[in-house]
Formats: structure tokens, C-alpha cells, sequence
């Protein structure tokens, strides 16, 4: 039986040995070929010189992660995505804003271009175009919008260094607005708002039961005519079967409280048509009139396929709703006219802008594609970023894929020393060298 020295001497033998067998497999992996894995961490944007050492290298790289401080340009997303389809496992990460932008034109005679752009609640978007700065908004409820005269070139949006652009792509065609009411100051203004913002007009007034005075020619009421209606009151009765229709086959239809109220209105309703109040009535009566004190009529039991658009006092002011392929727009406001009258300098001018920004946004303009450059337009960098590489990874598997080959080497290391130690340690506890 061997004695408690001899087992000494044969433990001390097998840790020399794998110290000598692990010493050996690292001199074979410092004198052998490179592995077939390769990992590559290239912090901030990888330069054109990055991407093209990965191309040249015999083997395509295995691993390749990328930190991000803005968001790749669509020739850096398509380098990596070709990188990704050659056998490379490509990821990114960094704190990188979700961005999107998109333009339209805006259905009005005077033009305009109207912008979206989603972004992060709270961020600053910096909106441009070829020539500059055209203004800055704060993005709200996960985006943000707003219409400009005009742009030069592309558009752009910027929100801490990342770019979203896009350019338009087509222009509208509009037909006429038909504004149906009772001969009163409200149908006067209405159309002279309209007509002052560059529309072309058709009129229905009614001025006496069964007497009607017709303003421009008296077409039948469809889209090959008309844009978008304006029903003023109930001189819209008689018109309503046909202007339903309209709405289905894609007109625009603005509604006032009491041509809201109308029952041959029912299939357009927004919602039900309240009553003004009286508090309302009398503050018309004192001071200056402004939108926010014009009399309403709250719009109540809304339909489930109608928004809100605009709320005033907990009351329902604006709603809108489709019909068919149409929209219609229901108005809580009444007598829009006092507030054109009886405003301050600047009600003239505010009062037709605010109507023709009703019949705007649901007035039927048929799209005309618009012979435009090609441009490098990029409407969604992020979601392109994910769609060519995939989804932001988490810092823990940054970590893991930049220190999972030196964990190896410690490994190995602390093998070895332990393996020495353990041996030194015996042999000095023996009293030999």
C-alpha cells in the first residue's frame, strides 16, 4: 500500500503535469492559425475604413458589435446588413431616439405642406430643409406636427443627432366648396372667409321658404364638382340624401350645431347636437369675441367611430368621424360670424384661417404624383436600423460578447498558478526543492 508520501509525490506529478499541458495548449494557440471566431467592439460610428478592414478579411468576421451615437446612415444599415448575410452576427446598441418623418400636402388653395414626425415625448425637434433651421417644436404624446408654407428641397427632422428626412411626393388637385345656409351673417362670412383664402365657392342660401338664391352654378353635389359642403343650418334639409352620398363617395362635409341636428343628418353625425348655454350666449355680449367665447353647443353622446378633436369647459367642441371613404367634421361652435365681428384686429384674419383649416382637413383632394429628383431621403432610420440588423441588445450582452475570450485566457491562467502553487507547496511541506 502506498504510503502518504508517495501519494504526496504522485499529486505533486499531476499538477505539474497540468500546468505543462495547459502551457502547452497556449503556446499552440499563440503559434496556430486564427480562429474562425472573430469579435470586433468598435465603440462611437464605425468609419468607412472599419467596414472595409471586416469586408477584406478572409474569413468574414463571426461577431460584430457596433455603439452607436446616432443612427447609421442608409449606406452604413446596408454595409451592415450585407456583412450580416455573409455569416457575421451583427448588433448594436446606444441610446438612439426612435425617429420618423413624414410630409403631405395640404388641401388649400394657398398650398403648404403639412408635417409629422414621431419622436420622443418631450424632445426637442429641430425642423429643416435644404437652405436651413425652418422652426423647432417640442414633440408631445410621442410626436409632434406642424404645417409650413413651403420647403426647399428635402425636409428633415433632428432630435440629438439623429436625421430623419423625406421630400414631397405629390400635390393635390381641389374642386369647389359648396356652403349651404339661411341668407344670414353666418353664411356671408363663411363664404367670404373662404373666397378671401383663395377657394372657389358655390352657395345655396336659402332666403325665403322654398326660395333659394344660388351663388355660382347649381351642379349636382359629387366629387367631380365639389371638395367638401358646408351645412350651415337647416336650409341643408332639403339637400341632405344627396349630401350623404357625397360623404361616402369621399367628399368632405363640415356640419354646425344645427344642421348637426337635423334628423335626415343622423348617418353623418358625429355626435349628438347640444344646447348652448346661456353663460355662453352672454359673454358674447361683453368684450372682445374670441373662439374661446363663442357660444357652444357641446357635442354629446359621441359615436364609436368618432374623435375628439377639440375640447373646451369638459365639453366636446370639434369631433370628426368617417363615413364610407369621406370624412365629416361636426362644429359645437354657433354664430362663428360675432367672432369675426366683434373680435380684436386680428379676428379677420384668424377667422378665415380657422375655416379654411376645417374644409381643409376633410375637403376630397384626389393625390397627383410629382416629378421630383431622386433624393436620399430617409423617412424611418430607426426602424430601417432594426429591419437591416435587428433590435438594440441589452449592455449585460455587450458585455458577455466583449469579454467572453478573455475569460478563456483567466480561466486558463488561474489553472496554471494554482497548479504551480499547489505543487511548490508539497515539495516545500517535504523539505525538498
Amino acid at each position: 500500500m502506498p504510503s502518504r508520501a508517495d501519494l504526496r509525490v504522485v499529486a505533486e506529478h499531476v499538477l505539474r503535469g497540468i500546468a505543462i499541458v495547459v502551457l502547452a495548449y497556449l503556446l499552440w494557440k499563440s503559434f496556430g492559425p486564427r480562429p474562425e471566431v472573430i469579435q470586433d467592439s468598435v465603440g462611437g460610428r464605425p468609419g468607412g475604413a472599419t467596414f472595409v478592414s471586416w469586408s477584406m478579411r478572409p474569413a468574414a468576421p463571426r461577431k460584430i458589435h457596433v455603439e452607436l451615437d446616432s443612427v447609421a446612415s442608409p449606406l452604413e444599415r446596408a454595409w451592415l446588413r450585407a456583412l450580416a448575410r455573409s455569416g457575421s452576427s451583427v448588433t448594436w446598441s446606444g441610446d438612439l431616439p426612435a425617429l420618423m418623418i413624414g410630409a403631405q400636402p395640404v388641401a388649400s388653395p394657398t398650398g403648404g405642406i403639412r408635417a409629422r414626425i414621431a419622436a420622443p415625448s418631450g424632445s426637442t425637434v429641430v425642423m429643416g430643409d435644404d437652405i436651413g433651421i425652418v422652426d423647432t417644436v417640442r414633440a408631445q404624446n410621442a410626436g409632434a406636427a406642424l404645417v409650413l408654407n413651403s420647403a426647399a428641397g428635402e425636409l428633415n427632422a433632428r432630435v440629438n443627432g439623429s436625421v430623419a428626412s423625406t421630400s414631397l411626393r405629390d400635390s393635390v388637385v381641389l374642386h369647389k366648396v359648396l356652403v349651404i345656409g339661411d341668407a344670414g351673417w353666418e353664411s356671408k362670412f363663411v363664404v367670404a372667409a373662404l373666397e378671401e383664402e383663395g377657394w372657389k365657392v358655390d352657395a345655396f342660401i336659402r332666403v325665403a321658404p322654398d326660395v333659394n338664391v344660388t351663388q355660382g352654378s347649381a351642379a349636382p353635389i359629387d366629387t367631380s364638382r365639389y371638395s367638401a359642403v358646408v351645412a350651415l343650418d337647416g336650409a341643408a334639409s332639403a339637400y341632405a340624401n344627396r349630401i350623404v352620398e357625397f360623404a361616402r363617395s369621399g367628399g368632405g362635409v363640415v356640419l354646425s350645431p344645427e344642421a348637426a341636428g337635423l334628423d335626415a343628418m343622423a348617418p353623418l353625425r358625429a355626435g349628438a347636437a347640444g344646447r348652448p348655454s346661456s353663460e355662453g350666449r352672454a359673454i358674447q355680449t361683453s368684450g372682445s369675441v374670441t373662439l374661446a367665447t363663442l357660444a357652444l353647443a357641446p357635442i354629446t353622446s359621441l359615436r364609436s367611430d368618432a374623435v375628439p378633436l377639440e375640447r373646451r369647459s369638459g365639453g366636446i367642441a370639434i369631433a370628426a368621424r368617417r363615413i364610407g371613404a369621406g370624412r365629416v367634421l361636426q362644429l359645437g361652435y354657433e354664430d362663428t360670424w360675432r367672432w369675426r365681428m366683434g373680435g380684436t384686429e386680428g379676428a379677420v384674419r384668424d377667422h378665415r384661417v380657422w375655416w379654411t383649416g376645417l374644409v381643409s382637413s376633410v375637403a376630397y383632394a384626389p393625390r397627383v404624383p410629382r416629378v421630383v429628383m431622386a433624393t436620399q431621403a430617409d423617412e424611418a432610420p430607426m426602424a430601417s436600423l432594426v429591419a437591416a440588423i435587428g433590435p438594440r441588445v441589452a449592455e449585460s450582452n455587450i458585455e458577455n460578447l466583449a469579454t467572453s475570450k478573455s475569460q478563456e485566457i483567466i480561466w486558463l491562467f488561474l489553472l496554471v498558478s494554482l497548479a504551480l502553487i499547489g505543487e511548490t507547496a508539497s515539495r516545500r511541506l517535504r523539505g525538498t526543492r
